[in-house]
């Protein structure tokens, strides 16, 4: 996938969730994990309801096999809410979006990258639900980051 060979990366991660339900009869979390990599496909691709369901797909094999506070279940979340967002659907991609950012936030050790995806998704968002007090605090939780990303390059 991330050398742009798309078809070939379907077909992978389609094969993978097949041989995963097979071995384990349906539960099992790489299956999510292949679901959400083939949802990665599909936003590539523009192809925003497939990923949508894909990424569903995915939280569902999550919900019965990991904790709700898992690190993948705030990913598939927040890869979710950027699904709905080019669809405009804004509330829906804010829930979503906002419990992938309260479960990492949970996290001892929350991958900044995905932290910052989460923000800029909450500030667009909210942008565009009308609440700029919203966008504003996840806006400001930006900066911060920032401000905290130069300091500790600078040490």
């Amino acid at each position: 996938m991330q050398q742009g060979k798309l078809d070939e990366a379907e077909a992978d991660f389609r094969r993978q969730a097949d041989i995963y339900r097979e071995v384990y009869k349906g539960k099992h979390y790489y299956i999510g994990a292949a679901l959400a990599n083939l949802g990665g496909v599909y936003m590539e691709r523009k192809q925003y309801p497939r990923a949508e369901q894909s990424f569903r797909e995915a939280l569902q094999i999550y919900a019965q096999t990991l904790l709700p506070d898992h690190l993948n279940v705030a990913i598939a979340r927040i890869k979710l809410g950027r699904a709905l967002m080019p669809q405009h659907r804004y509330k829906d991609a804010e829930v979503e979006s906002l419990g992938g950012y309260g479960i990492l936030m949970k996290q001892t050790n929350p991958p900044a990258n995905w932290l910052l995806n989460a923000r800029k998704d909450l500030v667009e968002e909210y942008g565009a639900l009308h609440q700029p007090e919203n966008a504003a605090k996840f806006q400001a939780e930006l900066g911060d980051a920032q401000t905290k990303a130069l300091s500790a390059t600078n040490k």
